[in-house]
């Protein structure tokens, strides 16, 4: 027999349902014993009281719940309870309970006994002496054992505190699974665990389980609520630690995540690389929405990686995380990092592939927040060393899909790679460029921007592969079938094609060939 223990839901609805689908895959699901607090901080208390009704779930009540119930608070409106922050959250998760669920969250002991399988169960929220008593993980083996003695059960079973453990004391076993919707130690995905009972004993398991964050946050900003609880739960702090932090700048909250991941890399598309990147990205993340923008980067081709990201990314939402891998330097001491720059997320090596971005962030003034990649927790267990895009990068990036804050995930750092990327060189005669990438077309991209060419684009002539064209074309339709030009393409560079062919194959020439640019005085 093998069930879910919970506890301090705290009206966080998507961390229990992402809890109960975890539960689901361990076959967890013959029994949910709930050890209170379904209410207060999150933004669903009626849809949280609502579940604790079904079948296979066995509740009590939490300390957090009689406040929100008691007629003294509500006939002073909760002023004895401090700050204001706390006193709205109260009053306003009483009138978002209906009646039928206030009346079932009132009709909850305050404790029970269980026997399963021979096993005597207590469960508690706080402790079996009192509903408010903390069990934490380095409570006093003393204390335990008089709590032991009290207790008349194999097992007690306890919340409140919101600390995970597992403990014993005079043959007891103290199970608390820590909190599924409102964390304090800095992880802010959801808590529980399972107990199994075998004929040799019970096993216990503690889980922590990834979810939406984000649709928490706008539930409680939709409430009305204040904005401090948005933080207790985007940072898994309590309320006092949160406050504290506020006032110290250490909070300083990024564009909210919009749900949207995308995808960059040098993989190519015949192998599995990238469907198991979506696999990770969509198993911690399931609501992502993910995006391609190339997987056919030239192998190790950092700086052609670079060029392509800082041209897509202009594109794309406020929020969006981006995750690109161009990665020569993979299973070597090379830094992953994560990101915020300007108003987007990204999740790449250390090796010079966000050197376009951050360098024209820095030159408008726009924010660059850089943290390394520093807590194991957010990746995949024991990652390789040949595939940080499936083991590191795919689950930051998803966790940064789903709310987690960018420094939660590692240390700042201000020093991160940049590449020298190549410049166009000014010449008597006019500027001397460069191949800077070719695309699916065989269309010559160069790194020469159109700002540098005469209004007049007849005085130019472009001289690439033994060939010389006289003259710029603005479209492709103006110039003949089979006709190698010269245009200003969509990045807004000097560019050389073949109208309806490929100048790559015509000219024989690729990245890095040279281009000169002669202007008529």
């Amino acid at each position: 027999m093998k069930i879910t223990l919970i506890a301090d839901i705290h009206g966080n609805l998507p961390a229990l349902e992402a809890v109960l689908r975890h539960a689901r895959a361990q076959n967890a699901t013959e029994m949910i014993l709930n050890m209170g607090d379904l209410t207060g901080y999150g933004p669903f208390p009626d849809g949280v009281v609502q579940w604790s009704q079904r079948p296979r779930v066995t509740s009590i009540i939490g300390n957090y719940d009689k406040k929100v119930l008691s007629k003294k608070h509500r006939q002073n409106n909760w002023e004895k309870i401090t700050p204001a922050d706390k006193r709205k959250m109260f009053a306003w998760t009483y009138q978002a309970l209906t009646k039928p669920s206030r009346k079932a969250l009132k009709s909850l002991p305050e404790q029970r006994t269980l026997t399963l399988r021979g096993l005597r169960i207590l469960m508690t929220h706080g402790s079996p002496a009192s509903i408010n008593e903390h069990l934490l993980p380095d409570t006093p083996q003393e204390r335990l054992a008089e709590l032991a003695g009290m207790a008349d059960a194999d097992v007690v079973l306890c919340g409140h505190s919101h600390q995970p453990f597992t403990r014993q004391a005079r043959g007891v076993t103290f199970i608390n699974p820590g909190t599924v919707g409102r964390q304090d130690d800095g992880d802010p995905r959801a808590s529980y665990a399972t107990l199994e009972i075998t004929a040799k004993g019970i096993m216990i398991q503690h889980h922590r389980v990834p979810y939406d964050i984000m649709r928490t946050v706008r539930g409680l900003r939709l409430a009305g609520l204040p904005d401090t609880l948005t933080h207790v739960i985007r940072y898994g702090r309590s309320y006092n630690d949160v406050r504290e932090r506020i006032e110290q700048n250490q909070i300083v909250p990024g564009p909210d995540p919009n749900g949207t991941v995308a995808l960059l890399t040098d993989f190519g598309i015949q192998d599995h690389f990238i469907g198991v990147m979506k696999g990770v990205i969509t198993k911690i993340s399931p609501q992502a929405r993910l995006i391609d923008i190339s997987h056919q980067i030239a192998p190790q081709n950092i700086e052609a990686g670079a060029r392509m990201l800082g041209e897509a990314v202009p594109y794309f939402a406020p929020g969006t995380v981006q995750v690109a891998v161009v990665d020569p330097g993979v299973g070597t001491q090379r830094r992953a990092i994560a990101a915020l720059i300007g108003k987007q997320y990204f999740v790449a090596p250390d090796n010079g592939l966000l050197t376009p971005l951050i360098e024209n962030a820095r030159a408008a003034g726009e924010v660059v927040r850089i943290v390394n990649l520093t807590r194991p927790e957010y990746w995949l267990p024991e990652p390789s060393a040949s595939f940080h895009g499936r083991d590191i990068f795919s689950p930051v990036g998803a966790h940064l899909a789903n709310g987690l804050p960018l420094e939660c995930l590692g240390e700042a750092i201000d020093d991160p790679i940049l590449i020298n990327l190549s410049k166009p060189k000014r010449t008597e005669s006019g500027w001397r460029a460069e191949v800077v990438l070719v695309d699916h077309f065989g269309n010559l991209s160069t790194n020469l921007p159109a700002e540098a060419l005469p209004a007049d684009w007849e005085d130019v002539t472009v001289r690439v592969g033994g060939k010389a064209i006289q003259g710029l074309t603005r479209a492709f339709a103006d110039a003949e079938p089979g006709t190698l030009i010269a245009t200003v393409d969509s990045t807004g560079s000097l560019a050389i094609s073949v109208v309806n062919g490929n100048a790559a194959e015509r000219l024989k020439v690729g990245m890095g060939a040279s281009v000169e640019v002669v202007i008529k005085k």
